[in-house]
């Protein structure tokens, strides 16, 4: 059995969908408290684990950023990658995949990013703490397996959406908008975007990301990350008009609130190197966030306690 952390969210979802018959999925801290160094080792202790595909993250949208979290981001998510790998090491787990995230590469290295620039300038301050913690996976992968022989392996994704997906008040992005879209059409209100709409997005649909990545867990075996997700390239804007559009809000009921950060202008990836090596061809983000939506518009209880 494959141990799956962060089954629960987007990305963990699809996997159980795809792939449910061989993981060994944990849902949540209650579950398993994957900082605690004791909980980890109690938990590998009590059961046996061919592999790992370590989704479980602390992470946000805009909301979950400054420095009011940033110590709470990267302790929890470096505190997890080392009790996940010394208990990998310790039980002789054969193969581990590791996820990072797009918005650790540096915003002034020319785009798309390379795999190779991981390192090569300061991450992007709007959420430091995560972005330089899942710099410490890249390190962390060539450290355990020139040390201790491991098959570890990293996957740097894009923006990820799909059924399941995190629609609370510090969701990121496009999930947050579908929820505040629903809303605003149902209460006949305005939807407010914070910035300016202008910055570009590459976004992946979590099926789509699933099946990308148990093909890297079965078939990627190098020490170097690997990019892996759609190369489609939107603005905030024209995401925000394809929601609007299957959510059935006009156009007028838009606004940008200026005021507030946009984010990064662009975080655009070479996924070159992963479709090379697998050939996968991956679903337009406009079919994806419908897909996403007629989920989303079946979900009764995110309906209910959907804020603006």
């Amino acid at each position: 059995m494959i141990l799956l952390t962060g089954a629960k969210g987007v990305l963990g979802s699809a996997f159980c969908d795809l792939y449910g018959k061989q993981l060994h999925p944990i849902k949540g801290r209650k579950e398993l408290n994957l900082t605690s160094q004791t909980d980890v080792e109690n938990y590998f202790n009590k059961n046996s684990f061919s592999g790992i595909i370590h989704l479980a993250a602390v992470s946000g949208g805009m909301g979950f950023s400054g420095p009011k979290y940033q110590a709470s981001l990267l302790r929890d998510n470096i505190l997890m990658l080392i009790n996940i790998l010394d208990n990998a090491r310790k039980f002789k787990i054969k193969k581990i995949l590791l996820v990072l995230s797009s918005g650790m590469y540096p915003p002034n290295t020319k785009m798309p990013y390379l795999e190779n620039d991981v390192h090569n300038g300061p991450a992007h301050e709007s959420s430091y703490g995560y972005f330089y913690a899942k710099r410490m996976f890249e390190p962390a992968i060539k450290s355990y397996r020139q040390q201790y022989g491991m098959d570890i392996i990293g996957c740097v994704p894009n923006g990820i959406f799909g059924p399941n997906d995190n629609f609370s008040d510090f969701a990121p992005m496009l999930p947050s908008i579908i929820k505040r879209a629903d809303h605003a059409f149902k209460y006949k209100k305005n939807l407010e975007v914070w910035g300016d709409g202008k910055p570009l997005r590459e976004y992946t649909y979590s099926y789509d990301m699933a099946k990308a990545m148990m093909w890297c867990y079965e078939n990627y075996t190098s020490e170097n990350i690997i990019n892996v997700g759609s190369n489609e390239e939107l603005s905030i804007k024209e995401i925000v008009e394809i929601i609007s559009k299957n959510i059935g809000l006009d156009s007028s009921q838009i606004t940008y609130n200026r005021s507030k950060p946009s984010g990064v202008m662009r975080k655009s990836m070479d996924n070159s190197k992963f479709i090379e090596l697998s050939g996968f061809e991956f679903t337009r983000t406009e079919d994806g966030i419908k897909k996403t939506i007629e989920w989303f518009k079946k979900q009764k209880t995110f309906r209910e306690e959907a804020k603006l």
